[in-house]
């Protein structure tokens, strides 16, 4: 999986949470919120592999703190982590818990989607140090 994309791998959790395949349906939901989990800190990595080599190798808090220091707006900053906050929650098991909707994960997959342009975005504006 080497040459997986944040993109690619969106698109894989947006394909099991649309799928009508009946073997997956129990466990869709926590495949999909690692799918998006795991596209969103791939996206954090190839930000910081361009742009403060190093970083990426450090704490998710760690990453989404520095993020100020880099001039990324703070809404698009607070999202992401906010996002990797409820991403987080939902991957693991809670006994005594529903597991989040099918609305709910496309609204995080959709959140991961944005963040990930948004950083996109600045990296083209910024150059690589």
């Amino acid at each position: 999986m080497s040459d997986a994309t944040p993109r690619s791998i969106l698109g894989d959790a947006t394909e099991l949470v649309t799928g009508t395949d009946w073997a997956s349906a129990f466990w869709w939901c926590r495949g999909a919120t690692l799918l998006a989990r795991q596209a969103l800190e791939l996206s954090l990595a190839q930000f910081w592999e361009a742009h403060e080599p190093g970083m990426e190798r450090a704490s998710m808090r760690a990453q989404f703190l520095t993020l100020h220091d880099v001039g990324l707006d703070v809404a698009v900053i607070a999202s992401g982590n906010i996002v990797y906050d409820q991403l987080s929650r939902a991957c693991h098991y809670h006994p005594y818990e529903l597991q989040p909707t099918r609305s709910e994960v496309e609204d995080w997959i959709g959140m991961v989607a944005r963040f990930h342009d948004a950083l996109v975005d600045h990296a083209m504006r910024q150059p690589p140090r």
